[in-house]
């Protein structure tokens, strides 16, 4: 856990200390040899605070970051680009405390120009993605029933294919593509859980894997981040495609002042997440939607104008 913080504060302080404005802070991407550095950090808190109220209520408090890392190296015939996508939010109720979000995900593609194509590019992708922290079906759950943690699941992918970039759209398709599932904890993996068999330690798949980002910012301070994830497994048994999709919007009411609305969505046959038959047990799979919105600190650099 240590080791995962210590990760982000590394990254935040880094790109900050870069010289910008008079708090040594960015607005332009920066430039460092080959490289560009562009970022997005964010914390936001919603607080709710009754005392003697009629109506009834609750107190309660929101809060969370997000952190989108964006480096990208450029010579001549080769590109490279990495992004680190992180966030953690929690909700503190009643003496109760519940993770309302948390993703740590990491995206690596090389690219090498194709020869009178300056938008097409031949591609190496990789990714992973886990979380930092256990995660609970109910709150109030004792810490020995989580259902996941840091590792459990993880996932990767790896692929070659061909990239399609201009100003705003970045697409990315690769028809051979590899996906692992990985679930590092003991009890985890005897429940045979995220599509494993009980007692696998990782789970591997074959397929298609197409990756579409839409990023722009538009004259009235608003800012759109859209991203979709689709994978079609060839060894599947009907054909199927997961679908994981995230859009981040943010309005900058000041420099630094910012009303935030992401949206995420997921599908995976793999993830049971409901009881069709009401005997208890999760058995059938379904659309997963998570929507967290605040107002709070934002800061950035280098966008797209």
């Amino acid at each position: 856990m240590r080791f995962r913080w210590a990760l982000l504060t590394l990254l935040g302080t880094a790109f900050s200390l870069a010289a910008g404005t008079p708090w040594g802070l960015p607005m332009e991407a920066v430039t460092i040899g080959p490289w560009t550095l562009s970022g997005l950090y964010g914390a936001t808190f919603n607080q709710t605070l009754l005392r003697n109220w009629n109506a009834g209520g609750q107190n309660s408090l929101n809060t969370g970051f997000i952190l989108r890392q964006s480096a990208e190296y450029t010579s001549e015939t080769w590109s490279a680009n990495q992004l680190l996508d992180a966030a953690y939010g929690l909700n503190f109720q009643e003496g109760i405390v519940r993770k309302m979000d948390d993703k740590l995900e990491y995206n690596l593609r090389l690219d090498r120009l194709l020869s009178g194509q300056p938008l097409w590019k031949l591609s190496g992708f990789g990714s992973f993605k886990t979380q930092w922290y256990k995660g609970y079906a109910k709150p109030g759950d004792p810490d020995t029933a989580y259902v996941s943690r840091f590792m459990a699941p993880a996932y990767t992918i790896a692929g070659l294919g061909l990239t399609h970039k201009d100003a705003f759209v970045d697409l990315y398709f690769s028809p051979v593509t590899a996906k692992h599932t990985f679930v590092r904890d003991e009890r985890l993996r005897a429940q045979g859980v995220f599509g494993l068999q009980p007692g696998q330690t990782f789970r591997q798949e074959l397929g298609a894997y197409l990756n579409f980002r839409l990023k722009r910012n538009f004259p009235n301070k608003l800012s759109v981040d859209f991203r979709t994830n689709l994978f079609g497994n060839y060894l599947a048994k009907p054909f199927s495609i997961d679908v994981d999709t995230d859009m981040l919007l943010v309005y900058k009411a000041t420099n630094y002042l910012s009303i935030t609305l992401r949206t995420q969505g997921i599908y995976d046959r793999d993830i049971l997440i409901r009881d069709s038959n009401n005997d208890g047990k999760l058995d059938a799979t379904g659309i997963q939607l998570k929507q967290l919105s605040g107002v709070g600190l934002t800061y950035n650099f280098g966008a797209i104008k």
